[in-house]
């Protein structure tokens, strides 16, 4: 009882157990089915690198940094499409794993990615603003952003 007692003190000040959620990554399509990827951006920040990699090897799939567009640099990255990056270092590899984890490089800011199934983005949004947050929700990009922005910047 007396452990229990000494412990209640500290979860009842709010001090967080164990490490922070990264910034999540918002998930969608482009209109010829493609993933696409929203990264939420705090005011000030660019994309500088963005990485795919197997979830189970950890082996890198494909790995594109310098943004050189204005939708990469804002955190829109289509996988596969290394245009609007200075380099590509890790060509895509396919097939795609079953479940892969997409990170984002930030400068001066703590981790931004996501793991996930290749079948929990439907087709269905193909063609449209949404993305799936880490919920499983559909929200709009604009949505998803001030969600995370609100939580995180």
């Amino acid at each position: 009882m007396i452990v229990l007692s000494a412990l209640l003190p500290i979860a009842a000040c709010g001090v967080p157990l164990g490490d922070p959620q990264p910034r999540p990554v918002g998930i969608g399509r482009t209109a010829d089915g493609q993933f696409r990827f929203v990264v939420p951006l705090c005011e000030g920040e660019t994309v500088s690198a963005f990485e795919v990699k197997d979830r189970e090897t950890w082996a890198p799939l494909w790995r594109v940094s310098q943004p050189t567009q204005p939708d990469e640099r804002r955190g829109i990255v289509v996988l596969g499409r290394a245009q609007g990056f200075a380099e590509e270092e890790v060509r895509l590899t396919l097939p795609l794993p079953h479940n892969i984890s997409v990170s984002a490089a930030v400068p001066d800011a703590p981790t931004i990615g996501r793991a996930f199934l290749l079948d929990e983005v439907p087709e269905g949004l193909a063609g449209t603003d949404q993305v799936i947050d880490l919920d499983g929700r559909r929200l709009s990009e604009e949505e998803f952003r001030q969600q995370v922005t609100g939580e995180y910047c």
